[in-house]
């Protein structure tokens, strides 16, 4: 068994299924691909106010941001608080001068779901009240306030989100060309449970910061043999034994086709590690929001939750239709915020 530093939890490597089975949660979830773990350390709790502080003190980090009463940056009352408020750079800084690093999201997810255990959320199957800190309007909790999870690891579902290594593209690989970083685990301020389960992402852009999320660092202890190989960047890269392939295709080692398909696209080279996924320009960058295809529609019913948790934002609407960023942008435009999203919908509370 591989030895960590102080403050730090052994994960031992093993086998197990990344995301969820289709139509059950988020597109994004699937599809399901089985892949191999080596052991990792991982910090115990997420990386609290007073280390961050510490190495700020160093010289070695910037300090996180605070211009939000929720932002636990230079509080006194909240150095045993996760820092939050950091963007995905500075978080990897932090993680770099403790000679560590950011796990992969391949990493986190096995973490928090226990490995091969599968877990709905990293305690098991009860719900998350009295077990995560998550609908708590004031801001973050103490790390470590509620009971450990898997593998002796606090908060990896609420308090904050957390930062990991990977840039946001579809299962079953990584995508290196993505703009937008993942990060996992739900936070303080959501207010119902499908935030909290071990399988659900999210994803910024690496320059932006806020009050919901933070990081908790990883470490490859000396000597670790990687399933399938090396990351120079530090850590194992991912690989891929089976996916859960729609309906008449298969996996051909690099993604799903049907019979007599090529390996990848016409004008892509299967890359190692990487699927057909080497030479795809981002997603996001490719693309024009079209804001035309969202529909906006009033839903009274939620209108006591909205004066409730949102003061000033009294009226619910339904946006439908469009992707999620595109629902985003119209939201924002009308000055509301998001009171629950959904796949293919965003419920909104607006002035």
């Amino acid at each position: 068994m591989p030895v960590c530093e102080q403050g730090m939890m052994v994960v031992p490597g093993g086998e197990f299924w990344m995301g969820s089975t289709p139509g059950k949660y988020a597109r994004d979830e699937s599809p399901r691909f089985l892949t191999r773990v080596a052991s990792f350390c991982m910090d115990a709790t997420e990386v609290t106010v007073a280390s961050y502080r510490r190495c700020v003190a160093a010289g070695g980090c910037q300090p996180a941001f605070f211009g939000y009463r929720t932002c636990n940056y230079g509080r006194r009352d909240r150095e045993d608080h996760p820092i939050n408020c950091v963007t995905w750079h500075q978080a990897s800084i932090f993680c770099a001068w403790r000679k560590a690093r950011l796990p992969t999201e391949v990493e986190w997810e096995y973490a928090a779901r226990g490995g091969s255990e599968q877990r709905t959320y990293p305690w098991g199957s009860e719900v998350p009240d009295g077990r995560a800190c998550y609908k708590h309007a004031g801001g973050t909790c103490k790390a470590a306030r509620f009971p450990a999870g898997a593998f002796g690891l606090y908060d990896m579902s609420g308090n904050v989100w957390e930062w990991v290594s990977d840039g946001y593209g579809p299962y079953p690989w990584p995508t290196p060309t993505a703009r937008e970083k993942v990060y996992r685990g739900g936070s303080w301020s959501r207010r119902f449970e499908k935030w909290m389960h071990t399988r659900l992402r999210n994803r910024w852009l690496p320059e932006r910061w806020g009050s919901h999320l933070g990081l908790r660092c990883a470490a490859t202890p000396p000597g670790t043999q990687c399933p399938y190989m090396a990351d120079p960047a530090g850590g194992c890269r991912r690989g891929v034994e089976v996916v859960e392939c729609p309906e008449r295709q298969s996996f051909n080692g690099h993604r799903c086709a049907g019979q007599g398909a090529p390996v990848c696209p016409d004008g892509i080279d299967p890359g190692q590690g990487l699927g057909c996924a080497s030479h795809l320009p981002s997603a996001m960058a490719a693309r024009k929001l079209d804001l035309g295809a969202v529909t906006r529609e009033r839903s009274p019913e939620f209108d006591e939750d909205c004066q409730t948790n949102y003061p000033g934002r009294p009226q619910a609407f339904r946006l439908s239709g469009g992707e999620h960023a595109a629902r985003n942008s119209v939201g924002r435009r009308a000055g509301c915020k998001n009171r629950d999203v959904g796949v293919g919908w965003n419920s909104t509370c607006c002035p």
